[in-house]
């Protein structure tokens, strides 16, 4: 295999990410790298025989040998290796391997890496190439960065959480967990897409540097369109509650349909059987659609009551009209959609094959291989021999001291 077909198959092949973090975030963000071909190390504490937080099932009811639903699906595709970065010699063997690694990766609160010494201001003395990207709830600058972070306060404190609420009836009090962690995984994403920019303008100027990625930062971000609303102009209010866009009921369910749009508005029409709405002077604008848009909806759902969402789904299909049904997790896991995006591999877990949400970078020639999560400290010995060189005799020592394991 040619060198380029080889960086095809795992664009990020020859880059070796020193992986310090836990929960979701951190360990997203790295297996999304190395689902893209990276070398992601887990560096895990001997003081828990259980490792680090994640191996501590969160979800005892939904575990396979060892491992729960968390660890199995965060920590694919990685090797494990553990050492005692609170002792002089952990720290000397973490700073051989930074000296032979591209990345290191971690979620603590900001300052817990300048207290272990493996901070960025520390490794870059010994290897100037070296990446240190920090992920964290609040980010390292500002009044909050101190403050303890999880996904679902971080949520409420960027305003998501707020925005839940204008979707619900007056007086009711918004949900704190929508179904999936999004800062979690959005701060994840955010730190892999970092740690890639950096690698790329490494080449460049032949120089690591440090990124600070904060979770809140994320999601203000993904606030878009409204946050930038809300700032400049007074009186804002979101017209989508108004436009033909979201949940509508049908004879047995719901289907969710965009409408909003000329284009579609005028294929809905023809799907819904009523062209007459093209030409009624209430509706014949973008923003008469929205002036009337509590009539409009009520118009549009009095016609989707006299029919199934299966029926209207075939019906939109055909016109081309943005829809579908709100699946369950059982529909995604089911649909044949998932399955041709291979968006649910299986993995074999000790006898077992599992399966988690898979990659979801799609890239021609891309190698789309998935692999168990390592057992604890599974690739310690394989690491200090092939990558650090070290002797036997040094591995025995480091191992009678509990320093590594």
């Amino acid at each position: 295999m040619s060198q380029h077909e080889s960086f095809r198959k795992r664009p990020l092949a020859g880059v070796r990410v020193l992986d310090c973090t836990w929960a979701t975030g951190g360990p997203y963000g790295s297996l999304l790298l190395a689902f893209l071909g990276a070398e992601v190390i887990k560096i895990e504490t001997p003081h828990n025989v259980t490792g680090v937080t994640t191996r501590q099932m969160l979800f005892p009811r939904h575990t396979h040998k060892g491992g729960d639903v968390h660890f199995l699906t965060y920590n694919r595709n990685k090797k494990s290796m553990v050492i005692d970065l609170r002792s002089d010699q952990g720290r000397e063997v973490f700073y051989d391997l930074v000296k032979e690694s591209d990345v290191v990766f971690d979620n603590f609160r900001p300052g817990v890496m300048n207290r272990l010494r493996i901070d960025y201001e520390t490794l870059r003395k010994i290897n100037p190439r070296i990446i240190c990207c920090s992920l964290s709830g609040y980010g390292a600058t500002g009044p909050d960065k101190g403050k303890a972070a999880f996904d679902t306060i971080i949520e409420a404190s960027s305003g998501i959480t707020s925005l839940l609420s204008q979707l619900l009836p007056a007086g009711t009090v918004p949900p704190c967990y929508p179904g999936i962690s999004w800062a979690d995984h959005v701060g994840g994403l955010g730190a892999a897409l970092a740690i890639v920019v950096a690698l790329y303008a490494r080449e460049f100027s032949g120089v690591g540097q440090r990124l600070d990625v904060g979770m809140q930062d994320m999601l203000i971000s993904m606030s878009g369109y409204t946050l930038t609303a809300v700032a400049n102009f007074k009186t804002w209010a979101d017209p989508l509650p108004k436009m033909l866009w979201g949940p509508f009921k049908t004879k047995d369910d719901y289907v969710v349909l965009c409408g909003h749009r000329e284009g579609m508005w005028r294929r809905l029409c023809k799907g819904l059987g009523h062209v007459e709405w093209l030409t009624d002077p209430r509706l014949d604008s973008h923003s008469k659609r929205i002036e009337h848009g509590e009539e409009l909806r009520s118009m549009v759902e009095k016609v989707l009551l006299t029919k199934t969402t299966r029926q209207w789904l075939e019906i939109f299909t055909e016109k081309d009209v943005p829809a579908t049904a709100i699946n369950s997790v059982e529909d995604v896991i089911n649909s044949p959609q998932t399955s041709a995006r291979n968006m649910l591999p299986g993995f074999d877990h000790k006898g077992k094959e599992i399966l988690a949400p898979g990659n979801p970078f799609k890239m021609s020639g891309l190698d789309e291989t998935f692999q168990a999560p390592p057992d604890l400290g599974e690739h310690t010995e394989e690491i200090l021999l092939e990558i650090l060189k070290y002797s036997s005799e040094k591995i025995a020592e480091l191992r009678k001291g509990n320093i590594v394991a």
